[in-house]
């Protein structure tokens, strides 16, 4: 009996010492971690569109080959192009039987910047309703994507009054077809409050869109 306790004392001693290098093997604290991000350019195209709902929102996405698409298939994509930094906090560990491999792992980055506008025009009359001209906000939504959360989809118009942070990702999509048979392009604003970019501004290559 007295053997059996003295195992399993040696053996705490041994875990609560490992766990305790482990805690301290880069010094007293962990960090700091480059935990946001901030958008300085954007990488932009054009996108043959594939949505399912069936497990939750999901996209798939594919670069265009052609000058032809249909409406529904159509998406402008705005990946923004970022740089990393830090708030140069460092996270302190405190005592506990789990490993503290999790507790001191960076997390995933994020941006604390907030998009202000995004208008969106054509280069021809786009329907009866809407101009060339004519901001399209409101024939547009948008599909966004952020690492930690996932898909999301709303109507531009919506999504611009939540003032929402930059995502991963951000996919611009027609709610209706175009009523013009000739190639169209759209010129795109997009406007944040910033550190380093307030706004950026990009056309797309002429496109047929069909029903």
């Amino acid at each position: 009996m007295i053997r059996k306790t003295l195992a399993l004392f040696t053996s705490l001693v041994i875990l609560l010492t490992v766990i305790t290098i482990s805690c301290n093997v880069t010094g007293d604290d962990c960090g700091p971690f480059n935990s946001k991000f901030k958008t300085v350019d954007f990488d932009t195209d054009l996108k043959i569109i594939s949505i399912s709902e069936n497990r939750g929102l999901n996209v798939q996405y594919r670069t265009l080959e052609s000058d032809t698409i249909e409406f529904d298939k159509f998406g402008i994509s705005m990946f923004p192009v970022t740089e990393f930094y830090s708030l140069n906090t460092k996270l302190h560990h405190s005592f506990s039987l789990i490993p503290s491999a999790f507790a001191c792992s960076p997390l995933i980055p994020v941006s604390e910047e907030v998009i202000t506008d995004i208008e969106i025009f054509s280069d021809r009359d786009f329907n009866s309703s809407y101009s060339s001209g004519d901001n399209l906000a409101d024939v547009f939504e948008v599909i966004v994507f952020t690492f930690n959360t996932g898909y999301h989809r709303y109507d531009l118009i919506n999504f611009l009054s939540y003032e929402p942070i930059v995502p991963d990702k951000i996919f611009l999509l027609l709610k209706v077809t175009p009523e013009t048979t000739e190639p169209i392009q759209f010129t795109v604003k997009y406007s944040q409050n910033g550190i380093d970019m307030n706004s950026f501004e990009f056309t797309t290559e002429p496109i047929f869109i069909t029903n």
